[in-house]
This record gives structure tokens, sequence and C-alpha cells, in this order.
């Protein structure tokens, strides 16, 4: 015989059926997922890097969006989802490395004096063309196949370009503060370009079984900007007038 409540006992729960699975409330479960913006940016993010694998591997016109999907795990209609086409994946891939680059170099210009401020951006620099390899390298095959970049609507390569200056006028404008120039001076310039230049093909010698470590490499070459900078063109003509003088 069942017993009887007392008077103001609380109620017992009713059970659930015999095999069915609890389910969250739909609010609870809302809480749980995360941000669709989120999830797209992360979502984004992977089909950036994996693109960025197909090219270092194989290059930008075996990088189609099937490709690109399998080696997600995606299909090709859920890739378009997040982008259009491959030239639009292109375009975030070069986007992303360029921001990438310049947020990692910003973070760690610490120092206000000129000097250190030029050391701090080549140690970054080298750090990252070290440490990002999977984005370098592919940037770097694609940077060699002009054709590429140059395909690109006029609007979307400039935003690309406009990206590649702003790094590039960073490093000028260090070279001239440590030279006590104006960035404009014609030989700022040429330092500039040969800094970023011997950073670019760092990826091609460097091996990780090597006897420096990046950091060793990172410190070698800061101190080699740093020198760059100091001495500047009129340095070495000063010590080599016979040759300019001879226009050898």
């Amino acid at each position: 015989m069942a017993t009887q409540r007392l008077a103001g006992a609380p109620a017992r729960p009713a059970r659930e059926p015999a095999g069915r699975t609890k389910v969250a409330p739909v609010a609870v479960r809302r809480k749980r997922a995360k941000p669709r913006g989120e999830r797209d940016r992360q979502t984004r993010a992977r089909i950036i890097r994996a693109a960025a694998e197909i090219y270092r591997e194989y290059g930008y016109e075996r990088a189609g969006m099937s490709a690109i999907a399998r080696r997600l795990g995606m299909t090709a209609p859920a890739l378009y989802w997040y982008f259009q086409s491959k030239e639009a994946i292109l375009l975030a891939f070069l986007e992303h490395t360029i921001a990438d680059l310049i947020g990692f170099v910003r973070a760690r210009m610490r120092s206000a004096e000129p000097k250190q401020r030029l050391w701090d951006f080549m140690h970054a620099y080298v750090l990252w063309q070290l440490q990002q390899q999977e984005l370098s390298a592919a940037y770097e095959r694609i940077f060699a196949l002009g054709h590429l970049r140059n395909s690109l609507p006029d609007r979307q390569r400039q935003r690309v370009t406009s990206l590649e200056r702003e790094f590039y006028g960073m490093c000028r404008e260090l070279i001239a503060k440590v030279q006590g120039r104006r960035n404009t001076a014609v030989s700022v310039a040429p330092v500039a370009f040969a800094m970023i230049g011997m950073v670019e093909h760092l990826i091609s010698w460097v091996r990780s079984s090597g006897a420096l470590s990046a950091q060793q490499i990172a410190q070698r070459y800061a101190d080699l900007a740093v020198a760059m900078a100091l001495a500047g063109p009129e340095a070495a003509r000063g010590e080599r007038t016979d040759i300019y003088e001879e226009g050898v």
C-alpha cells in the first residue's frame, strides 16, 4: 500500500522513464556552446592554416577548395560557407600572415630607446619567421610567384600592399631614428630592404637540428641590424673611398 505524503512535505520529483537520456534545458545548452561568431572565426583560422600547408607543400595551384576541405575533414560545400573561392582564401591568408607578423613584432617592441627598439624589432621578426614557418614558408612561396598576388582584384591587392608597406615603414622609421635622420632619407631605404631581405630567406637554410637555437639566431640578427643602421652607407664609403672614386 502506498505511503501517504505528510502534510507540508515537498513533492517527490517525477521519475524519468527508463532508458530516456536526460537532456539539459535549452538555455543551459546555449550557454555551453561557443558563440557563433567565435566558432566561425576559429574555423576560418583553421581553413587558412590548412591552405598554408598546401601552399607550402604543393603550391597554390593544388590548393583547390576540395583539397583544402579534405585536409580539414570537411565537405567542399561546407567550406563555401566560409569562403566563396580559393582566391578569397588566398587573400585571407596573405592578410592574416602579415597582420600576425605585425602584431607579434609590435607586442615585443617595449623600449623607447632607438637602438634597443630596432634590436627588439629584428629579434621579434626573426623569431616569428622561425616559429611560424607554416605561415612564413607559404607566404614566401606565394610572394615568389608575384603573378598570383597581382591577379587579385585591385581593391584586395591594395589591402595586402598596405599591410606590407606598414611593416616596411616600421623598419624604415626605426633605422631613421637610430641614424638621427628623417625616414625619407635616401640612405635609410637600402638598409631597410637589406634587413628585411636577410630575414625573409632565413627558413631556406636554418635547420631545427642546427648548432644555433632560434633565440641565438634572433639575437645575432638583431645585433647585426643595429650595426647596419649605425654604420650606414656613408661609413662604408668613407672606409673605401678609393673603390668609389675608381667607379669599380
